[in-house]
């Protein structure tokens, strides 16, 4: 089952360093929302009774009986004790529960304490435009003031912490376009603080990742701050997106990243060589992907100019989809392999990188498919 565009939202907040999600609901809502710590774990020792044992996502906990009482005091109270610790934003989300009961919650949140109310009811069903929506609001409230223009300075936009392996590609990436001489001011929603997304007005370009967790933010930045975006219109999946990715930026830019293409040419030498050693032949073997277009497209694509494989709907002989439905479909016997593309699976913890963007992230796919 697909995320909601609930708890995109609240990945979105949570890939802000210094900003946390406020959560006025009951605790069954937030345990869905405690899989951030997985991704971008929060180790600070909080107050167990805002926090539940956690250390991420306060919330007013309410329970049934309060349903008949007043819930906005224990929204009131959380508030008040998150207001002394270390955050620069706080976001205040509400359940569908307390939706229902119409709080006034505008009545808690003041933004000059930095805090701001997200309107749920307007969120989007789908994971990647909830995401989207809660970031373009966060940049709107922040309204941060234009300065100089900062020379090759660029946002990485698209990327959450949601995304396979989101650090591992973040660091790689990033680093391609250091060595090309470009400043990376703010990646929006993956590591970034408040202070990087003040300061990302200040881009020349805005470098975009997976456009279906973007459109409404670069828009916001182009129509308001001037920033053009950068695209290939498709996540950097396989050898040829990658490529697409650099020429595009050069074409934009006119700044080619010249060490980027050379360890792209390191790369292919070093799958082609691996392929040749497997001795494996995948011509006809049959996938199925579930995930984004955005993502889905480039992978289907590498996956049958490269070796020939087939999707199929039926039984496939492997199944790219987020950790849990992969680990689970494997299991039950509706795929030969499953293999995690999305978010990763609750079963255990990833030590090795294993992105699936970028030259480390061709090598995952390799790794899963031949071995």
């Amino acid at each position: 089952m697909e995320p909601s565009g609930f708890i995109g939202a609240a990945m979105a907040v949570q890939g802000i360093k210094d900003a946390t999600v406020v959560l006025h609901g009951q605790t069954g809502c937030r345990k869905g929302l405690l899989g951030s710590q997985k991704v971008m774990v929060r180790t600070t020792a909080r107050d167990k009774g805002f926090y539940g044992g956690s250390n991420a996502i306060p919330y007013s906990n309410i329970r049934p009986e309060d349903y008949y009482k007043n819930t906005l005091n224990k929204l009131e109270s959380v508030m008040e004790h998150t207001s002394k610790e270390d955050y620069a934003l706080r976001v205040v989300m509400c359940s569908p529960g307390i939706s229902m009961i119409g709080d006034d919650c505008r009545r808690a949140v003041h933004s000059k304490d930095g805090s701001m109310l997200l309107d749920t009811d307007r969120l989007s069903d789908h994971c990647s435009k909830g995401f989207d929506e809660c970031m373009h609001d966060i940049v709107e409230y922040l309204d941060p003031e234009q300065g100089i223009r900062v020379e090759k300075g660029v946002n990485i936009i698209g990327m959450s912490i949601m995304h396979k392996d989101w650090y591992s590609f973040c660091h790689e990436f990033s680093h391609l376009l250091k060595d090309a001489g470009f400043k990376i001011n703010c990646v929006l929603g993956a590591g970034c603080t408040v202070e990087d997304i003040r300061k990302s007005v200040n881009s020349s370009y805005n470098i975009i990742i997976d456009p279906a967790f973007a459109e409404d933010t670069v828009r916001l930045y182009e129509d308001k701050y001037g920033i053009p975006p950068i695209s290939i219109g498709r996540c950097p999946i396989g050898f040829d997106a990658m490529e697409e990715m650099f020429r595009e930026i050069a074409n934009v830019t006119g700044v080619l990243p010249e060490h980027g293409m050379s360890m792209l040419k390191k790369s292919k030498k070093r799958a082609y060589d691996g392929i040749k050693v497997s001795g494996k032949d995948l011509t006809g073997k049959t996938f199925k992907i579930i995930a984004e277009d955005t993502t889905a497209v480039p992978l289907a694509e590498f996956l049958t100019s490269s070796f020939g494989m087939v999707e199929s709907d039926e039984h496939p002989d492997y199944l790219f989809a987020p950790g849990n439905i992969a680990v689970l479909e494997e299991h039950s016997g509706r795929c030969a392999r499953g293999v995690d593309v999305g978010f990763p699976s609750s079963l255990g913890s990833d030590f090795l990188k294993k992105p699936l963007m970028g030259m480390e992230g061709v090598m995952y796919i390799l790794d899963s498919l031949f071995n």
